[in-house]
This record gives C-alpha cells, sequence and structure tokens, in this order.
C-alpha cells in the first residue's frame, strides 16, 4: 500500500487502530499531546486493528491491512445487485449496473486504500435494504454505519419517516430504539474524552463541528451553499464518469450530475421505497452546508443509486428518441439519429474513461506515491536515527512520519474559510508562523518535501 497517507484520514485510520491493538485505547498516538480520538468513530479502525494484531511490524503489516479492506468489495458489490433487484431492473441491467458498480475506478480505489467510505456504503446499503423488512436490524445496521462514519445520522430522519409514510409507525419505533442509544453512546464518550481547547490543531484533529464553527458561521453560510453545490455536481459527474483520466470537463460532469439527480427523482415517483432517494436527500443537503467543498470520497455512498438514476434518465431519453424516430417524418428521424449518435459518443466516452482509469491512471498513481515513498525513506531514517524519541516533528504527512520513525509530529491544518473567501493574505500569514507554531507545540524538527500541501484546495 504505497498510498497510505494519501487522504491523511487513512494514515490516522491506521494510528488509531495500532493504539486500540497496542491497548493504548482509542487515541491519535501520532500526534503530540496524545488526545483521545473522538473526530472519527471507533468502528473502521477497531477492525484495522485486526491487522496489527496479526502482524504488529509495520509497514509489513499492509498487505494484511489491504487484504482486510479489498474483503469488503465483494459484499459491496453483491448489494449494490440486490439494490437495484430491489429497483426493479431487468435481469440484463442488473448485470450491466453491478459491473459498473464493481468496475468504477473509484470504487476500486477504496477497496485497497484505509479509508471507511467502503465499509460505510456497505453497512449503509444493509440497513436500506432491511428498513422495509426489519425495523430492528436496520436500526443495528444504521448504528454500525454511524460507528463507521457519523455521515449515516440522516438515517434517523429519513428511515423512520419512510417506514411511517407507509403506516408502519411499530417498525419505526424499532429503528429508533436501536440506533439512538448507539448515537448516544457514542457522543456521551466523546463529551467525556474529548480535548477541551479551541486551538487550530485541537480542533481540526478531534473535533468535527468545533473546526466547523471556526471556518463557517450564519453570515457565510451562503457563499459555503453557493461554492458547494457546484462541487457537488462536479463530484456526482466525477464518480459516475471518471473523466479525470481523459480529459476532465465540468460542463460534462454537471450534466452527467443532473441527469443521474434527475433519474433518481423519476425512480422515487415510480416506486414505492423511497428510503435511499430520501437518505441521498438529506444527506446531499448536509454536503452542501458542509465547510468542505464535497468530492468524489465525499458522494461515494451514493453512488449505486446515482448509477441508477443516470441509467434510468438515460433508459427514458431513449425511449423519446425511438418515440420521434416512429413518426416517419425526415426531420424527426434525423434529430432522433443525432441524438442516438451523441448518446453512442457519450456510451463510448464513459467507457473509455473507466478502460484508461483501470489500466492506466490507478497504477501510474500508484507508482507515483511508491516512487515518492521511495524518496522520502531515507530522510524517515535519518530521523529515526538522529532525533531523540521524545523529541516532535512538524510534518504535512505527520502520521506518516510517526508510522515510519516512532516520532510524534503535526501539521498545521488550512483552514478552509481561506478558499472560500480566496484569502490568499491569510493562507501566507498562516504559512509565515509555521516556525511560531512548530515552538509552541514543542516540535524540534521540521520535514519539508516538494510535494506538501497537495490535498489542499491553494
Amino acid at each position: 500500500m504505497p498510498h497510505l497517507g494519501f487522504y491523511h484520514d487513512d494514515a490516522l485510520y491506521w494510528v488509531s487502530a495500532k493504539s486500540l491493538a497496542q491497548g493504548h485505547g482509542y487515541r491519535i498516538e501520532s500526534l503530540p499531546l496524545n488526545p483521545y480520538q473522538t473526530k472519527y468513530p471507533p468502528l473502521f479502525p477497531a477492525l484495522l486493528a485486526i491487522a496489527w494484531k496479526v502482524n504488529p511490524r509495520f509497514p509489513e503489516n499492509m498487505p494484511a491491512a489491504t487484504l482486510l479492506v479489498w474483503s469488503i468489495f465483494p459484499f459491496y458489490v453483491t448489494l449494490a445487485w440486490m439494490l437495484f433487484k430491489r429497483l426493479r431492473f431487468i435481469l440484463l441491467e442488473r448485470f450491466v449496473l453491478t459491473a459498473l458498480t464493481a468496475l468504477n475506478p473509484i470504487a476500486v480505489l477504496f477497496s485497497f486504500a484505509l479509508m471507511p467510505e467502503l465499509l460505510f456504503s456497505t453497512l449503509l446499503l444493509v440497513a436500506l435494504l432491511l428498513a422495509q423488512r426489519s425495523g430492528w436490524a436496520a436500526g443495528l445496521f444504521a448504528g454500525l454505519a454511524f460507528l463507521t462514519k457519523t455521515a449515516a445520522l440522516p438515517l434517523a430522519l429519513t428511515v423512520p419517516l419512510a417506514l411511517m409514510l407507509r403506516r408502519r409507525f411499530q417498525e419505526a419505533a424499532f429503528f429508533l430504539a436501536v440506533l439512538i442509544p448507539i448515537v448516544a453512546g457514542w457522543q456521551l464518550w466523546v463529551k467525556a474524552h474529548m480535548v477541551k481547547s479551541a486551538d487550530l490543531v485541537t480542533l481540526y484533529y478531534t473535533d468535527y463541528f468545533g473546526f466547523r464553527a471556526y471556518n463557517i458561521g450564519l453570515r457565510e453560510l451562503p457563499l459555503v451553499v453557493w461554492y458547494n453545490l457546484d462541487a457537488l455536481l462536479q463530484a456526482i459527474g466525477k464518480l459516475l464518469t471518471f473523466d479525470v483520466a481523459i480529459f476532465e470537463s465540468k460542463h460534462v460532469e454537471r450534466v452527467v450530475a443532473v441527469a443521474a439527480v434527475a433519474g433518481v427523482v423519476r425512480l422515487a415517483r415510480k416506486l414505492d421505497d423511497i428510503q435511499y432517494p430520501a437518505f441521498a436527500t438529506v444527506f446531499g443537503l448536509m454536503l452542501l452546508i458542509w465547510h468542505y467543498q464535497p468530492d468524489h470520497r465525499f458522494v461515494f455512498p451514493l453512488f449505486p443509486l446515482l448509477l441508477a438514476g443516470l441509467w434510468t434518465e438515460l433508459k427514458s431519453l431513449n425511449q423519446a428518441i425511438l418515440a420521434a424516430w416512429t413518426k416517419h417524418t425526415s426531420a424527426d428521424r434525423f434529430v432522433a439519429g443525432g441524438a442516438w449518435s451523441l448518446l453512442t459518443v457519450c456510451g463510448v466516452f464513459f467507457g473509455v474513461c473507466h478502460v484508461v482509469g483501470l489500466s492506466v491512471f490507478l497504477p501510474r498513481l500508484m507508482h507515483a506515491y511508491q516512487d515518492d515513498l521511495v524518496s522520502r525513506r531515507p530522510a524517515y531514517n535519518w530521523m529515526k536515527s538522529h532525533i531523540p524519541p521524545g523529541a516532535g516533528v512538524f510534518a504535512y504527512d505527520d502520521p506518516m512520519v510517526y508510522l515510519y520513525t516512532g516520532r510524534r509530529s503535526s501539521g498545521i491544518p488550512i483552514p478552509t474559510r481561506y478558499f472560500y473567501y480566496s484569502d490568499d493574505a491569510a493562507l501566507g500569514r498562516l504559512v509565515d508562523e509555521i516556525p511560531k507554531f512548530a515552538r509552541q507545540e514543542g516540535l524540534s524538527h521540521i520535514l519539508l518535501t516538494a510535494s506538501d500541501f497537495y490535498r489542499d484546495l491553494h
């Protein structure tokens, strides 16, 4: 797994899993103050801790971690098949849609990354599929999804509401009776263990809502929604087309996203089951007001539904074209033929994007991270030999420093409000204060690389 640390969060999950496996509690051991991990729920790190138990030596245990994460992928694909069956697609359509689900480059990427998106999406699908059958079982899996990512919280609203619309009040009560104690239990643990500090580093690493309040107030909300709406459309388009492998066309991404959303609305009107569309609606609204611009990672839990929506909309368009063709007038057939040609070109384009993504883009990406890791290993080896064990290091990829050297490390988070307001001056001041920040945090060394700040929007 040469790309460990690409998301930053993946390395933090791995560090927290190490702490659990070694019996040190649920902590972020890479940070100088060794705080409790109160930002991310514990289920995914608890799963990763199995790999640390099997082999406590890093990085020799990374193949076990890779296999552990990939083992979720077949369940995810199987659940997508079950969803498409629930959505009443015919057998051939289910085969095509399931194949597209399994071969999506972003889904493939999450199948060998230490990120919780695949586990979360799998548990989410189980909860939504069970919601029409068993309220308590759906509540259990919704709770497990919440303990993977707090982004599952909209289920507490949408599942009972959809059940009550069908007059299934008892099942709605069972669902909440199971889910609410799980949510409350995690929140009580967070409240009891959260570090009481308002500094930027503590907020970023340990407090979702504190960091959001640091970046965004009510006055900034309209601007954030405006930026996030366009980012959400582009993220949906990228997820469905993966056109980053060829050329990144924002217009194509937006059109694809609108078509997918329209298809989801069409599906919701057609079916009795609105569980997934209802969750997607509230989840999407939550992304609009969040303090990060949504990307493919944020919208990945909605991927099977968005894929079904895009397929439905394309089917509807094809039926309209066929109706025009059957009118037997030259003008109608000319327009229909042009529309079919355009659909064919789009289909070929999407297919080429996925083939190039799987066979060229992802392998090159992995080789690039491998080369980058090789270039940093001498620095890690020097730090391990020359820096005292109790010393701290400032680094952009701080958990990676800890994993390879055993030296605790911290970076300086970039507030997202600087992006929303295009505040380059504030960003410059923040970077200028890195030496002061390092002294305040007790960091005696600084690691700089050419790729620092590659994850940020500036």
